[in-house]
C-alpha cells in the first residue's frame, strides 16, 4: 500500500547553515626546559615526594647535563607534560615512583634530567605559584 502524499517534492529542506567550527580553547603551556646544560629550577606542587622530605613548594635543582639511572629522582616530559618520581623499571618497562603510586612511561618519555639539590620551602610562602 502506498501513501497518497506527494512524497519527496511536498517536504521542504531543512537549512544547514552551520556556524563555523569554534577552535578549542589553547591549552596551559608546558614549562619550558632548556636542554643546553643548563640547571633548571622547578618547584613541586604536591606532596608526591613528602617520603624524600620534599613537600609541596619544596624548590629542585635539576641537572639537564646528566642522565638519571634507577634509584635517582628524575624529570621527564612525556606527552607536553613534566612529571618527577624515583626512576625504576616496571614490567620491563621504565617507571616513575612517587607517594601516590608508580607511573609507566611510555615511548614518548624524554628524560629531563636529575634532581641534584632540594631547597626546603619557606614559611609563609605560598606552595604553588601562580601563573601569569
Amino acid at each position: 500500500m502506498r501513501s497518497a502524499r506527494g512524497g519527496v517534492a511536498a517536504q521542504e529542506c531543512l537549512p544547514l547553515d552551520l556556524p563555523p567550527p569554534v577552535p578549542p580553547a589553547p591549552r596551559e603551556r608546558p614549562a619550558q626546559v632548556r636542554a643546553d646544560g643548563e640547571d633548571v629550577r622547578i618547584r613541586l606542587r604536591n606532596d608526591a615526594l613528602a617520603s624524600h622530605g620534599w613537600p609541596a613548594g619544596t624548590e629542585l635543582l635539576v641537572s639537564t647535563d646528566r642522565r638519571p639511572r634507577r634509584g635517582e629522582v628524575a624529570l621527564v616530559r612525556e606527552g607536553g607534560r613534566l612529571r618527577i618520581g624515583v626512576l625504576e623499571i616496571q614490567f620491563g618497562r621504565s617507571a616513575l615512583r612517587t607517594d601516590h603510586g608508580s607511573t609507566l612511561l611510555g615511548s614518548s618519555a624524554r628524560m629531563v634530567g636529575v634532581v641534584t639539590v632540594a631547597g626546603a620551602p619557606l614559611a609563609g610562602m605560598p606552595a604553588v605559584v601562580p601563573r601569569t
